[in-house]
């Protein structure tokens, strides 16, 4: 009798056992659902912050464009005619080259080419995208160092870091060639 009261008491003890392993086990699926609906949750809110994020950058993407065709249109309308009447008066050699090298720098700033340029070429320094401007426009080594107030050498030494730069390895790649295919 002894024995039957041992293994009845061990088998309760045991279906106590079970019935707290299934308690856990339930209070852990109960968790479990839980944090299921929260990931839910948060999945969507992320969604909709990502979707508000796509939204906000196309705003500001379109505001961008806006005000650099309001800046172009400006320079445009309102700078150009200054200095087209200002190319016209008896100016010296000096006076011209700035005037040169005003209205590349205008042109620069307005080009989207450089935009382009500075963000593709990020290792390109101001000056080589000066230079490199101004080579896209058609312009010679010894012209480019006359406006820019440089030696043709040292022209010379920023087409070269340029093409560099660039990826053009010889030189019967045409810098020109290539920087208008940028535009």
């Amino acid at each position: 009798m002894n024995s039957r009261r041992s293994t009845h008491e061990e088998l309760e003890q045991r279906v106590r056992e079970l019935e707290k392993e299934v308690t856990k086990r339930k209070q852990g699926e109960k968790a479990l659902r839980e944090s299921q609906r929260d990931l839910k949750i948060r999945i969507s809110s992320l969604k909709d912050l990502n979707a508000s994020l796509k939204f906000l950058v196309r705003r500001r993407e379109e505001d961008a464009k806006g005000v650099e065709q309001k800046v172009m249109s400006n320079v445009k309308e309102l700078v150009v005619p200054f200095l087209e009447r200002l190319k016209k008066t008896d100016l010296d050699s000096k006076q011209m080259a700035y005037l040169d090298v005003l209205e590349a720098t205008l042109n620069a700033i307005i080009s989207p080419f450089s935009r382009t340029l500075s963000t593709t070429y990020e290792t390109l320094t101001p000056t080589e995208i000066q230079v490199a401007n101004l080579i896209k426009d058609g312009k010679i080594t010894r012209q480019i160092a006359q406006v820019m107030h440089l030696s043709p050498r040292t022209i010379d030494a920023h087409r070269h870091k340029i093409r560099q730069k660039l990826g053009l390895k010889t030189k019967r790649s045409n810098l020109r060639s290539r920087l208008l295919s940028l535009q």
